[in-house]
């Protein structure tokens, strides 16, 4: 039986949120985290049980919370180019606002962390079920290329998703500037929403028949 949301729990949640954005899973101290949020260790095995099931429910938490944009109501009025233009730069900045914490926890998977692994294993695949929905309704109707669905995805996560990371791998790296400019000025000039859906357009002009 699952328990009843407290106001502790929340707190838990808040502070754990905060500190696995900036550690990753691997790093992640429980410890830590009940010290941040002022609660003793026993009620945060009391409410999640272990780390692994901590983890997931904050990375569920973030990851409902973009799901939720894709998922328009069916009396939804857009056109499907429309909705695939919408689905299209809520990616690049869910990218974008998360991109630090895109990294690390591609760094929990690829160092075997188990938590982070069995929720991509589960969940990742979501959005990218439903953007092939919007793909697929737009090809019907012969308003973009009729081009394999996995080649279509995989060219919007290159140009749409992993773009907005690099300003960060380049900090991570130590690299400060790019082009001449700082990696400060990159990030208000390269990464600002206007910049997002002029990105997007630059997309769809070339899946567009």
């Amino acid at each position: 039986m699952a328990r009843k949301s407290t106001n502790t729990d929340q707190k838990l949640l808040k502070c754990g949120r905060k500190l696995l954005i900036k550690k990753g899973a691997s790093q992640l101290s429980i410890r830590e985290v009940a010290k941040a949020a002022d609660v003793n260790l026993g009620m945060f095995n009391y409410h999640f049980g272990n780390k692994d099931k901590f983890i997931e429910q904050i990375l569920a938490e973030i990851y409902t919370e973009f799901l939720a944009g894709f998922k328009l109501d069916e009396n939804q009025t857009m056109s499907e180019v429309e909705v695939l233009e919408h689905q299209l730069f809520l990616i690049a900045r869910f990218a974008r606002d998360n991109r630090h914490l895109i990294l690390v926890l591609l760094n929990d998977v690829l160092n075997g962390e188990k938590a982070v692994q069995k929720f991509a294993k589960q969940n990742v695949r979501k959005h990218f079920v439903l953007l092939a929905k919007t793909i697929k309704a737009c090809q019907k109707k012969k308003l973009i290329i009729d081009a394999p669905i996995p080649m279509i995805l995989t060219q919007i996560a290159g140009s749409i998703g992993l773009s907005n990371l690099i300003p960060e791998v380049l900090k991570q790296l130590g690299i400060n500037k790019i082009f001449e400019l700082g990696i400060s000025i990159v990030n208000k000039t390269l990464m600002s929403d206007a910049v997002l859906e002029k990105r997007v357009e630059m997309v769809m002009r070339g899946l567009k028949v």
